[in-house]
């Protein structure tokens, strides 16, 4: 799984709008609300450990409590976009555009994003950018330059940039997933595993480190380690990768004309 994201803790100032005490070390986040806040965090862990669906359900939870959230938008938004749902990617857009809070430097150019998307422009290069020049030291800025790099399809640039958030992130297991996979489309299969390889290490207990590495193997065709692989992300949380080793599994019997033998986990 790829979709992956960061986010830090933060403080209330003195306009009742909660946002970074330092210009320049993480990207503000805007509410009129503790407990929308507090959501909007949990939902970004959730996003970085890739349970997507319990993400998804906290950023409505967000929304609940302050529904001129505009990063809670925002993210939603942009993950409809990414997942090809334009009504969501609508409604969540709007939503964000529309927001009437006083946005920091970093929202702006996140709303200027959504408004070209809306406009059918994903040419949103130079906003994310501008938003690592803004906050450099902030996983987060490389982050949104990684997805709209990956909506330009560029692969380069991605790995490029995923090379320098790996530099500046105390804690970048994410980025060398992301890497894996950005490497992957620009058909580097070693560098890709390594990438993998290293997310694996620094997250041994994260079933998604298998997921990933899983998809790496079916990639090069070696669809009974794809399966040992997504079995064993399965059985650390039965969430994950059960259909895609069902598939690795046909593969395999269908490519080598034997059967796959069952491995207990």
């Amino acid at each position: 799984m790829k979709k992956l994201y960061t986010l830090m803790t933060l403080l209330l100032t003195g306009t009742q709008l909660f946002s970074q005490p330092e210009k320049g070390a993480l990207i503000p986040v805007t509410t009129n609300s503790k407990s929308a806040l507090s959501y909007y965090n949990k939902a970004m862990k959730s996003f970085d450990d890739v349970k997507v669906k319990e993400a998804l359900e906290t950023f409505e939870k967000a929304l609940d409590q302050d529904e001129d959230f505009f990063m809670a938008n925002y993210q939603l938004a942009f993950y409809f976009i990414l997942n090809q749902d334009g009504d969501n990617f609508d409604k969540y857009a709007k939503a964000a555009i529309n927001c009437k809070a006083k946005l920091s430097d970093a929202e702006d150019l996140l709303k200027e994003a959504i408004v070209r998307l809306q406009q059918g422009n994903t040419s949103l290069t130079d906003l994310g950018k501008k938003l690592v020049d803004l906050y450099p030291h902030d996983p987060n800025s490389y982050n949104n330059l990684i997805s709209f790099q990956s909506l330009a399809g560029d692969s380069t640039g991605m790995v490029e940039t995923l090379n320098k958030a790996i530099k500046i992130a105390a804690h970048p297991a994410t980025f060398y997933n992301q890497l894996g996979y950005a490497y992957l489309t620009l058909k580097q299969t070693e560098k890709a595993e390594a990438a993998f390889n290293k997310y694996i290490e620094l997250e041994p207990k994260n079933p998604n480190v298998y997921d990933s590495k899983g998809d790496y193997f079916m990639y090069i065709k070696k669809y009974d380690k794809a399966y040992e692989s997504y079995m064993l992300a399965n059985s650390m949380d039965p969430s994950f990768s059960h259909e895609k080793a069902e598939l690795a599994k046909q593969l395999y019997e269908r490519t080598e004309g034997k059967e796959l033998k069952i491995i207990t986990m």
